[in-house]
């Protein structure tokens, strides 16, 4: 097999290869907001955004929805309630959990509870912690107003809707399943090189056979 050829097929072998990453997209699913599906938003200081859809039965609260995300929690229960301390190791323990709010400062910082008010366009702070089939609601750690303690953000996504937040989940399950890491491209890349030299080789060796 001449050069030509063998590059040939290295060239196909990547379109195929291309076609194939490219069927491995999920398609866009349409989540019918009759179901019981309850989409959550959890956001964190560095702007990173964890979206999860889950199925529950509902009404519910914000936390059980909160505990089936299958996050690291920190959740304190008061008897009467519940506060979520921390969530992925950022917070409080539970034993303090309101460390980040010492008494006597005007610096204080929690995770605060929202749900986005589809008919406003707005995320909204309520003390309202029911969750009906549908509703998509978010958990923002953010600065607290120690005198009203109202939060001072509220979660970045805008124009929400139960279908954005359950494939921004699909999007970000394929980037983790199937996009490669740098170090798996450099190592098939090396690969692929290797095979190519080994062919050269062969091909050498062939001609001075022949000759």
């Amino acid at each position: 097999m001449s050069v030509k050829n063998v590059l040939r097929w290295y060239r196909l072998a990547a379109v195929v290869g291309a076609m194939v990453t490219l069927l491995l997209v999920p398609a866009a699913t349409a989540y019918s907001q009759d179901t019981a599906t309850v989409a959550q938003l959890v956001e964190f200081p560095n702007g990173e955004l964890k979206p999860f859809c889950r199925d529950l039965e509902t009404p519910t609260d914000n936390i059980t929805a909160l505990r089936a995300t299958g996050l690291d929690l920190t959740i304190k229960d008061w008897g009467w309630g519940f506060t979520v301390c921390a969530i992925e190791g950022l917070g409080c323990p539970e034993d303090n959990c309101w460390c980040e709010c010492p008494l006597g400062s005007t610096e204080c910082r929690s995770w605060a509870f929202f749900r986005w008010n589809a008919a406003n366009r707005s995320w909204e702070i309520t003390g309202n912690t029911t969750i009906q089939a549908g509703d998509v609601v978010a958990w923002l750690w953010t600065e607290l107003d120690t005198t009203t303690w109202a939060p001072a953000e509220t979660p970045s996504l805008e124009n929400v809707t139960l279908n954005k937040i359950c494939e921004l989940e699909e999007e970000q399950r394929f980037l983790r399943e199937f996009v490669p890491e740098p170090g798996t491209i450099l190592l098939m890349g090396s690969g692929i090189a290797g095979l190519a030299g080994y062919a050269a080789l062969k091909l050498r060796a062939s001609r001075e056979e022949i000759a």
